[in-house]
């Protein structure tokens, strides 16, 4: 077993070694060739435009926001799962919504994408005008997308923690989401940051949800009901129409960019949690 473990390990990483080097490889020898290419925020191919930042800046804006709705709702029903309950009522309603997330996590994200254009892109229509399709709608379905990944992230993290503090809080005089709330939280920073980040990088990293509702218009998105388009989505865009040329090269800048943001933000969160576990 420790040997299959060892080659799968090893297998694991040479892929994303190798991915790393063939999109870092290209997207660095692309910048360092033309920097003015794609670092800037015009995209109009017709003018010899291929800058990339404004779909980076879209990817951040997405993401950030499905995790300002997506998150504290994660959270809140993980805390639901795993608070013992003697109500018959809540005890049916938790074996249901933990089938219900379990079922969610496994519905392909084109499924979600394809019910919203005629459920809720529709809505959002007669509701503010425009077409429906924009950041709002993407906001909406994504959150549905990444809700399961960090639901049973943050219950598994959080029930053992959980489990073993619930007599000592019963002994003080806690009730139990009290306990939950005060002791076992504050100290599982690392359960909660690897959901947050698993989440995060779920949302920069969707492709279908923002591809199908978000109009995919190369513009800032600066309110709710703008259209926008990501790096994920203008990758798979500009691959099915280029092969060659400098929007085909720019696709790697778009890789790069992508594995760097993920990367700063991996980092940024280990050294939050090193330095708080020198102060602890």
């Amino acid at each position: 077993m420790k040997l299959v473990a060892t080659l799968a390990t090893l297998i694991a990483l040479s892929g994303i070694c190798l991915l790393f080097i063939v999109i870092g490889g290209f997207g660095l020898q692309t910048l360092a060739s033309n920097p003015s290419l794609t670092l800037h925020f015009s995209w109009n191919p017709k003018a010899n435009e291929f800058g990339v930042l404004t779909m980076l800046v879209n990817s951040l804006t997405l993401s950030f926001s499905t995790l300002f709705v997506a998150f504290p709702l994660a959270l809140g029903i993980a805390c639901f799962l795993i608070l013992p309950t003697k109500s018959k009522i809540s005890k049916i309603l938790q074996g249901y919504l933990s089938f219900l997330v379990r079922f969610m996590g496994s519905i392909p994200t084109v499924l979600y994408a394809f019910g919203a254009l005629f459920l809720l892109i529709p809505l959002l229509r007669e509701s503010f005008g425009g077409s429906g399709r924009n950041l709002l709608a993407c906001i909406c379905v994504l959150s549905l997308v990444i809700l399961p990944t960090m639901i049973l992230l943050l219950e598994s993290g959080l029930k053992k923690p959980f489990l073993s503090q619930h007599l000592n809080g019963l002994a003080l005089g806690m009730h139990d989401f009290e306990t939950l709330l005060f002791v076992v939280i504050p100290k599982a920073k690392s359960v909660i940051l690897g959901a947050f980040l698993l989440g995060l990088g779920r949302a920069l990293g969707d492709t279908m949800i923002a591809l199908m509702l978000s109009s995919n218009a190369t513009i800032l998105a600066t309110s709710l009901f703008d259209p926008l388009r990501v790096l994920s989505a203008h990758i798979a865009l500009i691959t099915a129409n280029e092969s060659i040329g400098d929007a085909y090269n720019a696709l790697f800048v778009s890789g790069f960019l992508l594995i760097v943001v993920n990367a700063i933000l991996v980092l940024l969160a280990r050294g939050i949690l090193h330095k708080d576990s020198k102060l602890l």
